[in-house]
């Protein structure tokens, strides 16, 4: 009888495609688009993990804000906030002993540099650092050498640049020893930085410098508050060390028992669940979007199936008179109004595939469908199907035969 009754309702969705189509099409939007931005925001989420794993694995840094490139992770922003000297750097390293490496960093955005005649744009990021500064970061020298202790003693003009740098002002040279202008100062070149390519936003991760940090704060003063980037010895004591740093940078800046910390400390895991829950919000907002266009389907749904009710008057009087029961009759219409909307919620999700197929090869970030969306979709749309041809399907199944039979 099943098999019967999803033939018969596949001959009802083809003798009326047009009709089915623009039936189901609230449906398939609802269903595109969920489907679109899920897919799109997993793909952020991915590359955007990707990226946030730039402070290394099995580190964490101290800062005096609780943002990181932008993102907040946490409060203190408004209140007042003494900045973090460098100095607190050697404190870390000399009592916490679960610490394998801490280096400050300071850094200045909209940096040029020059090399004869030619000159980049003012859009690379500057670091003052200390030698660990490269391991902490994940950042990988790939010809020459990094800034080393020698250099921060003596406060000498050295620099690491990019590989944006490098395409610009050495196309068809080895920069290694070359003299290159830095606000105005000169500065030989030491290393160059392995090539790491583009964030997930498109911003290039290849426009960094990195001069030692005693030069830095010749070149921009003192007053600027460092960042401690600290990897720990042993990974399955991440939390001692954290609790270890905090606990030397409390003292440090005098902040009395039972206040809150003025720093903020945070990982990888912090910024990944900060912008996971930014992304659950967007796919909250999405989901609901969606179930205004399944609401809208729904009622589409449920009236052609009061029309198809309407038009198949004589045929459910001459089934109930040959013996049809009224279960009979309602898993029909049933059938027939979950297969409509499964139909459409098939054709929204290979259309919400295709949408989110071509913006993540557009933004360059990895194509990613969770299965439990697909899932929902599936089971969404069946709900809404099932819930729209209830009633029509019930008046079916409650008709009089005989009235039926002589309805014209």
């Amino acid at each position: 009888m099943l098999k019967d009754n999803l033939r018969i309702a596949f001959e009802q969705l083809q003798s009326g495609k047009l009709r089915s189509l623009l039936t189901v099409l609230g449906i398939t939007i609802g269903i595109a688009t969920v489907i679109a931005i899920v897919a799109v925001l997993e793909g952020y989420f991915a590359s955007i993990s990707k990226d946030l794993n730039a402070l290394g694995a099995n580190t964490f840094q101290v800062q005096r804000f609780d943002r990181f490139g932008g993102i907040h992770v946490g409060r203190g922003d408004r209140e007042y906030r003494k900045i973090i000297s460098p100095e607190v750097a050697e404190a870390i390293r000399e009592e916490c002993d679960l610490v394998d490496k801490a280096a400050a960093e300071l850094f200045q955005f909209g940096m040029s540099l020059q090399y004869k005649g030619e000159k980049t744009n003012p859009n690379l990021l500057l670091y003052g650092v200390e030698p660990d500064f490269f391991y902490n970061n994940a950042y990988f020298i790939g010809s020459g050498r990094q800034i080393t202790w020698e250099d921060i003693r003596n406060n000498s003009n050295t620099i690491v640049i990019g590989m944006d740098a490098v395409e610009k002002l050495f196309p068809f040279e080895d920069p290694l020893g070359k003299e290159v202008k830095l606000n105005g100062l000169k500065f030989k070149v030491v290393g160059v930085l392995e090539k790491m390519g583009s964030r997930t936003f498109g911003d290039s991760k290849d426009n960094n410098l990195a001069i030692p940090i005693t030069t830095f704060e010749s070149m921009f003063g003192k007053e600027r508050s460092a960042n401690i980037t600290i990897s720990v010895k042993d990974p399955s004591l991440f939390e001692d060390t954290k609790d270890q740093v905090i606990g030397v940078m409390r003292r440090e800046r005098k902040v009395p028992p039972g206040e809150e910390n003025d720093f903020a400390v945070f990982s990888n895991d912090n910024l990944v669940d900060t912008f996971r829950g930014v992304a659950n919000q967007i796919q909250l907002v999405a989901a609901l979007l969606g179930m205004v266009s399944l609401l809208v389907g729904s009622i589409g749904v449920m009236n052609i199936m009061l029309v198809t009710v309407t038009e198949r008057t004589r045929e459910i009087g001459i089934r109930k008179a040959v013996g049809a029961r009224r279960g009979t009759i309602l898993l029909q219409f049933l059938n027939e109004s979950v297969l409509l909307s499964l139909v459409g919620g098939l054709l929204g999700m290979f259309i919400g595939f295709g949408l989110a197929f071509i913006a993540n090869m557009a933004l360059d970030i990895p194509f990613v469908v969770p299965v439990w969306i697909v899932v929902s979709a599936v089971l969404v749309t069946s709900l809404v199907g099932l819930g729209a041809g209830m009633y029509p399907a019930a008046k079916a199944a409650k008709m009089d035969p005989i009235n039926a039979l002589r309805y014209e």
